[in-house]
């Protein structure tokens, strides 16, 4: 005991200098944490405006939902060039955008798919013909911080609102580019259908489409 009180009285200010820092690093974090917050909420809410401007745009002037999804990466390299690179997909995707969300902007992503019922109960994109239950719709979902800037009005080569994004998501219809995680701008493929008592009159336009919980198998 002796000898740790010694040791103690000999190091105090190493000792204190130690708990000084300790502090000062913990409050700094804890600030910057709390300003990045901030930061990413302001980003979600001044992204959020200005796509709902440009939906409620497009169902005031009866304009086509039509987007481009541009690739960050390669805007300022080789756009509106569009052949496709290996590490960082297309400089430019065509969508169509649908609404947003809580945790982002959703994006018509493909045509239409059928889905059957299999002798399980299971839904599936294969099928009889038969057993078809209907159609859905793919949808992706880009998340707020992967959008950097929306430019309503377009350009010369689409003259569509641009959303300039990052192509974070995976690519999933080449099984050579399922090894690669990015490439593809929607970090998930969700799935809707129409919403059969959807009255065009009374209600919402996102009541248009069910959400559809139950998963659907490939095969």
């Amino acid at each position: 005991m002796e000898k740790i009180i010694e040791w103690i009285q000999t190091n105090y200010g190493w000792i204190f200098n130690i708990i000084i820092q300790s502090f000062i690093a913990y409050h700094i974090y804890f600030l910057s944490k709390k300003i990045s917050t901030e930061a990413r909420l302001e980003h979600r809410e001044n992204i959020k405006e200005i796509a709902e401007t440009i939906l409620s745009e497009i169902h005031k002037k009866g304009l086509t939902s039509k987007v481009y999804l541009v690739n960050i990466v390669r805007y300022f390299k080789d756009y509106p060039s569009n052949k496709e690179n290996i590490f960082t997909g297309y400089s430019h995707i065509r969508a169509e955008i649908k609404s947003t969300r809580y945790d982002g902007i959703e994006f018509f992503a493909e045509s239409p798919k059928e889905v059957y019922k299999k002798s399980n109960g299971q839904l599936s994109f294969t099928g009889k013909k038969e057993n078809k239950l209907f159609n859905v719709y793919p949808v992706g979902i880009v998340p707020y911080d992967w959008i950097e800037y929306l430019d309503s009005e377009g350009d010369e080569y689409g003259y569509v609102p641009l959303i300039y994004c990052y192509f974070k998501g995976r690519v999933y219809w080449k099984f050579w580019k399922k090894l690669l995680f990015f490439g593809y701008p929607y970090k998930k493929i969700i799935y809707y259908k129409l919403n059969e008592i959807y009255n065009e009159r009374n209600d919402p336009r996102d009541m248009k489409y069910s959400y559809v919980y139950d998963k659907i198998y490939k095969k």
